[in-house]
């Protein structure tokens, strides 16, 4: 068994890398070669990809992205919004051989990063495998965050392309959910599935409204029009907008692949909030993935479990998954609780480099949890 590192430009290795993730089907479009292309031309990160190999035949992968800075240069899985990465790894490999490719990934991967005189190496677990055993046991992280996803598990909730939510979750998601769609219906709009630049504009000015209201740095247009151009045309991406009028009340961009549609970005208008187009919007979202024969609906995580996203997404039947952000260290402690987060914000934004707690806590400690303290 093997690691064979690569970059963007080796067409052959690339090739048998975008082979082995379409014939995946729990793979996430975050881990592939093409999201390399969205995210490259914001930079200034490095991918630089890992293929292994057992008996000739390619049978996991691990993307990273490098990011250099005179603080410490880092390796991480996925920088940007949306961060789902890690491992991923073909369907039907038997369990002693998954770990071995786990076991050659990841030792090639604190590999790469030495190489580069990173200070750390940070990556993410799949909540919908479970695979955080094999990153405690060859990765051997010095510390561990904790993230939660919800998700809606599609063919249990979509029956006969209808939307089952009275008998999906609770009996308060049917009385919750039920009515504003109808309220929306009332309202007259409708929904458009074309993905054309004026529905993804209309869309990302709908986020920048959101974000500027928050105070939070919102995502990069370059990150979104290169979905439309790049994911799009490949299947590899959807927008969803409700529209009163031809004005665009609601706007959702989509990322999938095979099993799994991750929620990129969701934007309401506020001045049709009222008439609860967002309802609307994801009631055909969700029964457009099933007919795409999505099996995972993954609205990503929330802020906390008392948030109204959180609350929302959770009407809707979603279910809670954990995942894990792993860092190992590759320096002294110090070097990073010197920077304090300011330095850390600000010199490595969009980039998960520790957790945040351990200034507070101590990077002695090995365990956060967005829930709970450290331990």
């Amino acid at each position: 068994m093997k690691s064979i590192e690569f970059i963007l430009a080796e067409i052959d290795l690339r090739a048998r890398y975008d082979a082995l993730f379409e014939e995946c089907p729990n793979a996430f479009i975050q881990q592939s070669t093409y999201w390399a292309e969205v995210i490259q031309e914001i930079g200034p990160d490095k991918p630089i990809f890992l293929l292994c190999e057992h008996n000739g035949q390619a049978i996991a992968g691990l993307p990273l992205y490098l990011y250099e800075n005179p603080h410490g240069n880092v390796l991480i899985s996925v920088p940007q919004a949306g961060p789902m990465g890690g491992v991923f790894i073909r369907d039907g490999i038997p369990d002693d051989v998954t770990a071995q490719a786990y076991k050659c990934l990841l030792e090639k991967a604190i590999e790469v990063a030495s190489m580069n005189c990173c200070i750390c190496i940070s990556l993410i677990t799949n909540p919908f495998t479970q695979d955080l055993r094999h990153y405690e046991s060859s990765f051997m992280p010095d510390l561990v965050f904790e993230n939660f996803t919800q998700h809606i598990d599609v063919p249990k909730m979509v029956v006969n392309g209808e939307i089952q939510l009275k008998d999906y979750q609770s009996r308060s998601t049917s009385a919750y959910i039920g009515p504003r769609i109808q309220k929306a219906l009332n309202a007259g709009f409708e929904v458009d599935f074309n993905y054309s630049k004026e529905n993804s504009d209309a869309t990302y000015q709908l986020h920048l409204d959101r974000f500027a209201e928050l105070g939070v740095a919102p995502i990069r247009k370059e990150i979104v029009e290169n979905i439309r151009t790049r994911l799009a045309p490949q299947g590899k991406a959807m927008l969803v907008t409700v529209k009163k009028d031809g004005e665009v009340a609601s706007g959702c961009i989509y990322i999938l692949h095979r099993n799994i549609l991750d929620v990129f970005i969701i934007s309401g208008n506020n001045a049709f909030k009222a008439a609860a187009p967002n309802f609307l919007n994801h009631d055909h979202s969700i029964r457009m993935a099933a007919k795409k024969g999505i099996q995972i609906f993954n609205w990503q995580s929330s802020p906390n479990r008392e948030s109204g996203v959180y609350r929302y997404k959770k009407e809707w039947g979603s279910i809670d998954t954990p995942y894990y952000f792993l860092t190992k260290l590759l320096c002294p402690p110090s070097r990073i609780a010197a920077m304090g987060i300011a330095t850390l914000k600000a010199e490595y934004p969009m980039h998960f480099i520790v957790p945040f707690q351990a200034f507070t806590s101590g990077f002695e400690c090995k365990y956060f949890s967005k829930t709970s303290s450290a331990r």
